[in-house]
């Protein structure tokens, strides 16, 4: 992972993310109900399915690798009355994370840090990653999985959620978008398989449990996100300049079309310890995980 690829991506300006994604500025898959909902109706549905997954209970402790602006742990306190801490490589994320935290008065159950996730020291009850796991690289997967266990409790949770290649049987697949996405949009980002991805979390000592896709609740998202980019575009212009905002619209149509054909995908995959036995931390059926759905 690219600390400065991570910069020129999510460090534009956060009034230029503000103008396009929902209320609470989460940049990855919203999670439908009907298609019908707002874009700040699913992306909230998003976090409380993700959270519900998770099963968390008041006092748990929990990481979130690639924290972005801070919803989810911010939600997640809220809630469920957990421990939270966020990392993020983006000082603008950063910046406005922390704002909110004390905005919402919740600095003792919530912290956030510029922090590479190898770096983090301690155990957590749940693991979430968000929209992250796209700048590892193939190479890396197993030794990003491995972090992520040797974080996680002995009776832990883990969520991955992250952008795949739909090509089984390409190496490697450059972001879903070839070389304007590569060169332009996302430096350095590689999409793995599902395949690969289950076979490297499995190589490192985790065992999936679950796994969702969300490639249709993409396409809708990211057709949200394109319309809500054009209909803010002379403030966009004036913020990022005609070339990125040039760039970024393209980009957010492009994939847009992407997700709806199937070029590309995105998965959920819920993990724990491997040997774990039947002691597991979770029911043995997933009715838990729409039990509170709205």
């Amino acid at each position: 992972m690219d600390a400065a690829a991570i910069a020129y991506h999510y460090d534009v300006s956060n009034e230029f993310y503000s103008l396009w994604l929902d209320r609470n500025m989460v940049y990855s898959c919203a999670y439908f109900g009907d298609g019908s909902e707002t874009l700040d109706a699913a992306q909230e549905r998003k976090i409380d399915h993700i959270l519900a997954k998770l099963r968390l209970r008041p006092g748990d402790t929990l990481l979130d690798i690639g924290c972005g602006w801070g919803a989810l742990i911010l939600r997640a306190a809220e809630k469920y009355g957990v421990k939270a801490l966020g990392i993020t490589l983006s000082r603008n994320q950063f910046e406005l994370a922390k704002e909110r935290i004390a905005q919402a008065r919740f600095a003792d159950r919530c912290e956030v840090r510029i922090e590479d996730y190898r770096d983090v020291a301690g155990r957590f009850d749940r693991i979430t990653s968000v929209g992250m796991f796209e700048h590892v690289g193939l190479k890396n997967l197993r030794g990003y999985f491995a972090r992520i266990r040797e974080l996680l409790a002995d009776d832990g949770v883990a969520l991955n959620h992250g952008i795949t290649s739909t090509d089984p049987d390409s190496a490697e697949s450059p972001f879903g978008g070839g070389d304007f996405i590569e060169r332009y949009v996302f430096p350095h980002g590689e999409l793995p398989h599902i395949s690969l991805v289950l076979r490297e979390m499995c190589a490192a000592g985790l065992e999936p449990v679950d796994v969702e896709s969300l490639r249709r609740h993409y396409a809708l998202t990211l057709e949200h996100w394109a319309e809500r980019f054009e209909a803010a575009g002379a403030q966009l212009k004036a913020i990022a300049g005609e070339k990125r905002w040039r760039i970024w619209r393209l980009y957010l149509a492009g994939c847009a079309y992407g997700f709806a054909h199937h070029w590309v995908s995105v998965h959920q995959t819920l993990a724990v310890k491997a040997r774990m036995g039947c002691d597991l931390p979770l029911p043995l059926t997933r009715d838990y995980m729409y039990m509170r759905m709205t």
